[in-house]
């Protein structure tokens, strides 16, 4: 959680245990008296706590960029393990996956959401990261990426983050990048040992 947020949530903690202290003691007072209490929040107080509330909405939103609840389409929340039927089961699109593949088909693709591994980051930043790549070059591979749902835009900030499927797919894409290659010397080491083998036969 970043220190912003930090200190927003402590300034409303703040703002909400006075509003219950004079809560409290309108309550006291109206006790002493024997009356009912009656409470009329009005406009004024209505639209401070629709302001706060919504305040840290943005900011809980923008440290969520790391939780798997972040989807191609925003925030979304799984209440279920595993689907009720066989029905439910969704099929696989093979147009879906080629579009994912296509996205991760490019080297400065894949560079992008290594980068968003590690947080959100806003365009300037990245670029920073690819400086061999103009900006123009760099906001069409991100437009690849959010087409096939693996980056989105922050509305409010205008942030870019990686979402559940943005990770997956960068995980497994690695991970059989790193298959191969050990494939790659496992059949290398083995053919030269036929080799040396096939030679000294000889």
């Amino acid at each position: 959680m970043s220190e912003d947020l930090k200190e927003e949530m402590k300034k409303l903690k703040e703002q909400i245990a006075d509003l219950q202290d004079q809560l409290k003691d309108v309550i006291d007072a109206e006790r002493k008296k024997g009356h009912g209490v009656y409470i009329d929040i009005g406009n004024a107080v209505r639209g401070y706590v629709e302001d706060e509330i919504q305040a840290v909405a943005e900011g809980v939103h923008g440290e969520l960029e790391k939780s798997v609840f972040i989807g191609p389409r925003g925030v979304r929340i799984f209440r279920r393990r595993a689907p009720d039927s066989e029905e439910d089961e969704h099929k696989v699109s093979l147009a879906e996956v080629a579009k994912v593949m296509n996205a991760l088909g490019h080297e400065h693709r894949l560079k992008i959401l290594d980068g968003l591994m590690s947080g959100g980051k806003y365009i300037n930043e990245l670029q920073e990261q690819l400086s061999e790549i103009t900006t123009s070059t760099l906001s069409s591979h991100l437009n690849v990426l959010e087409e096939a749902g693996l980056v989105v835009q922050e509305k409010v900030r205008g942030r870019y983050l990686i979402t559940m499927p943005g990770r997956t797919a960068y995980k497994m894409a690695t991970k059989a990048g790193e298959r191969v290659r050990q494939d790659d010397e496992e059949c290398h080491t083995h053919c030269c040992d036929s080799d040396e083998s096939d030679a000294e036969q000889v």
